[in-house]
């Protein structure tokens, strides 16, 4: 199968040659080209237009026996950026494919425009063209702009936000969700499978990592009772300076950088899964955060990790600008110096001596703190601008996209699922009754006023006003459940689930569904002791 594809990829582009000649060079062509440049510089005659051309654009870099095309360098220390053939662009696009954890078009086109100068945009989505991963995953598009506050971070740590992604249906040993902790600002995040999501796991793993990381100053979650029970409080009363507050129910748009996030690392999972042939998602959570955090983020324009530590994460001689096949033919550390020997007399650098003595071992160079702090501070500052950007953009599409609302307005509000029962409508009425600053809205029915505010994306507009604010209760405030309740004809959803285990088997009044003389449902437990069905 991956033969078949590979050799797709290659047709194609071959297809393409006529028109992207500037890009796309056939292996034959490759070395003709060095070839031509060889030759080029050993003559002192008057030159050619076209053999000024190739010296102006190319340069032949000689890494032990092998020669490789690179883009002409401005300095001899300059780190080389390569030109690939036709026939090899296929692994390379594959290795940063899977580095990246199938990463997207964005993400993979900067990991390779670090070393490769001809590989495109065009040649990226080709290659995802081809992936069936990706073509799983692949998300449909939205509708509609994000219209909520942006919220924005300036400080690393300034807030941090958590969530759990369920995986019981795919346990792991003992294993059954996976915690996501997510600082705002530099999107650096820590992943830990739990047994459970019961609220003393959940605190003895965030204690972990605020003991490793810092506590932010605002700790955001959802609703869940993890995190809304008493020892999540009394850890948080452990950092006197840390708050912690909570989306709405039923709207994970109000921490949507943590969602968004959770949909990314459950894709690489399942494509880390996939590339290895294991359901060992516990140990593959760690690749899986290496790869996220050291991939390039839209939203920042810059990796988690370098946001976080000012350099770019490193693996080995795989972050050099050493060829792959250079480095898979290394054998030995003797090897590696002399490599890098043959590099310095190429950039014609008089202090570098060969020797036969023994070397000690070689390993990059590092900037002293105070340019590695200056470093950490100018990534975290780029980041804040890259957020405020993004944030302005989203509020201006959505401005675009979405009318404002006025006082009077009628609007639509979507009814949650679990909200609705069968004989139900998909909509409630209101009307607008307050607008804040920020863009946040109070919305009164028939029965009484909505608690909470809504941003404009939660909602539609009535093109005619079937509603007027005197018709309304607005004595008091009320859940939307409870008003689609009072509203229903059937008296809602009337929806119970249990949590009960298999000790249990629904037997006796503990048991919600069994209480409420209703059977139990695939949403309560996954138990096949259960008699209650």
């Amino acid at each position: 199968m991956s033969e078949s594809i590979e050799l797709k990829f290659r047709e194609e582009l071959y297809s393409r040659y006529e028109k992207c000649r500037k890009y796309l060079i056939p292996k034959e062509e490759y070395f003709q080209i060095i070839e031509d440049i060889r030759t080029t510089s050993e003559r002192k005659n008057t030159k050619s237009r076209h053999q000024y051309y190739l010296l102006s654009k190319y340069e032949v870099l000689q890494c032990g026996d092998v020669e490789k095309l690179i883009k002409k360098r401005q300095t001899p220390d300059e780190t080389p950026v390569y030109y690939v053939s036709i026939e090899d662009t296929y692994d390379i696009v594959k290795r940063a494919h899977v580095a990246t954890g199938h990463g997207g078009r964005d993400r993979m086109t900067k990991e390779l425009q670090v070393k490769y100068a001809n590989i495109q945009r065009d040649t990226v989505e080709l290659f995802k063209s081809l992936c069936q991963e990706c073509q799983k995953k692949r998300k449909q598009p939205m509708t509609k702009g994000v219209v909520v506050k942006p919220i924005l971070s300036s400080e690393f740590s300034s807030r941090g936000q958590v969530d759990l992604i369920d995986m019981q249906s795919m346990s792991c040993r003992t294993y059954k969700w996976i915690m996501v902790y997510q600082d705002h600002l530099t999107k650096f995040c820590v992943l830990r499978p739990l047994k459970s999501k019961r609220a003393a796991e959940v605190a003895f793993q965030l204690a972990d990592i605020f003991l490793l990381l810092g506590a932010p100053v605002i700790l955001q979650s959802d609703n869940g009772s993890e995190f809304t029970a008493q020892i999540i409080t009394e850890l948080c009363s452990m950092c006197p300076e840390l708050s912690i507050v909570h989306g709405k129910p039923r709207h994970p748009q109000s921490q949507g950088s943590v969602e968004r996030a959770n949909g990314d690392i459950k894709d690489m999972l399942v494509a880390w899964m996939a590339d290895n042939n294991s359901t060992d998602w516990a140990t593959g959570i760690k690749f899986v955060q290496f790869s996220k955090n050291s991939a390039y983020h839209a939203r920042i324009k810059r990796s988690p990790y370098a946001a976080m530590f000012g350099v770019n994460a490193r693996v080995g001689l795989t972050s050099t600008s050493f060829p792959q096949e250079i480095i898979s033919s290394l054998q030995s550390e003797q090897d590696l110096v002399t490599l890098l020997q043959e590099r310095e007399t190429d950039t014609n650098n008089p202090e570098t001596e060969s020797t036969d003595q023994e070397h000690e071992p070689v390993s990059p160079h590092h900037p002293d703190l105070d340019q590695l702090q200056h470093s950490i501070n100018s990534q975290r500052i780029a980041a804040s601008e890259s957020q405020k950007q993004q944030a302005e953009r989203m509020v201006k599409r959505s401005r675009i996209e979405l009318k404002a609302g006025e006082i009077g307005d009628n609007v639509a509000l979507p009814i949650p699922l679990v909200d609705r029962g069968r004989g139900d409508p998909r909509n409630i009425l209101g009307v607008i009754v307050s607008r804040s600053i920020n863009d946040q809205y109070k919305v009164a029915t028939k029965s009484d006023v909505l608690k909470g505010r809504y941003s404009r994306n939660q909602f539609d507009i009535c093109p005619e006003r079937l509603l007027i604010r005197g018709e309304i209760n607005s004595d008091t405030e009320i859940s939307l459940r409870e008003t689609v309740i009072k509203e229903s004809v059937n008296g809602g959803q009337g929806f119970v689930k249990c949590s009960c285990n298999g000790h249990q088997k629904c037997q006796s009044n503990r048991c919600k569904c069994f209480k409420s003389k209703q059977l139990c449902n695939s949403r309560c437990h996954n138990s096949l002791n259960c008699t209650n069905k």
